[in-house]
């Protein structure tokens, strides 16, 4: 069965190495996921309403790889593997945002290796408490986020085309776009390594401008640093209207 249950603001909600078989849906709040290298700790990931965790124990027995701390107050709903088999044999199309949170993880890891070619995430990395904000500069860029400006508090964060012919589209931020395209299913990503944001593009198909720096598509570069303040943002090479601010604390 399905349960809700509310977490204080720093309560630990999963502890690294643990054995367990709930996988947890935010239903409010935010969480942080880290892992402990040595003395040191490594903040992996921030996630926000919608996103799922812990769900590797529903499938298996190993131990939990990161800790998760609640950032806020939080309510999750948890997701027993009992219920987990049984929407499997019942009702399968219900794992289905399960399955697509599960394919997006993998395509990041798999985006992070290309775009930093082994270079590891060690040292203490701590996310910044205010959000990224993303304004719209053009007509076309505001329509396809559907207003002016989004706040980006999930990290990584997807951007990427809209797909009506996939059940397993997973971006965070779903661009709406017509032929000839210029923004990919799978486009970009906002990311954060040793304490620093990085956009990385490593499998679109125009790239992506940041500044004066060209990434993605058939560039060699495939990641550029955000530091702190305002950066220029156009999805699908110079030509492309889909033009935004990106602004960094």
């Amino acid at each position: 069965m399905t349960d809700t249950v509310r977490f204080k603001k720093g309560a630990t909600i999963i502890h690294e190495g643990t054995t367990g078989s709930n996988a947890y849906l935010l239903l409010s709040g935010s969480v942080e996921v880290y892992k402990k290298v040595g003395d040191e700790k490594l903040v992996l990931s921030r996630l926000v309403k919608g996103n799922i965790f812990g769900e590797m124990s529903l499938v298996d027995d190993k131990p939990r790889s990161a800790t998760i701390v609640a950032l806020e107050d939080t309510e999750v709903r948890i997701l027993s593997r009992e219920r987990f088999e049984t929407m499997l044999e019942q009702n399968p199309r219900a794992v289905i945002p399960l399955l697509k949170q599960v394919f997006q993880r993998v395509r990041y890891l798999n985006q992070m290796v290309t775009a930093f070619c082994g270079q590891a995430s060690t040292g203490t990395v701590e996310l910044a408490t205010h959000p990224l904000h993303l304004r719209a500069k053009t007509e076309e860029a505001e329509q396809a986020i559907q207003g002016k400006e989004i706040d980006i508090s999930k990290i990584p964060f997807q951007i990427g085309r809209t797909s009506t012919s996939s059940v397993f589209g997973s971006n965070d931020l779903d661009i709406e776009d017509t032929e000839p395209y210029r923004v990919s299913r799978c486009h970009c990503l906002i990311t954060i390594v040793d304490n620093e944001y990085y956009l990385v593009d490593t499998v679109s198909s125009r790239g992506t401008v940041v500044d004066d720096s060209k990434i993605g598509g058939r560039e060699e570069l495939k990641r550029v640093l955000l530091e702190s303040g305002k950066h220029h943002i156009i999805l699908g090479g110079e030509e492309s209207p889909y033009v935004f601010d990106l602004e960094v604390p």
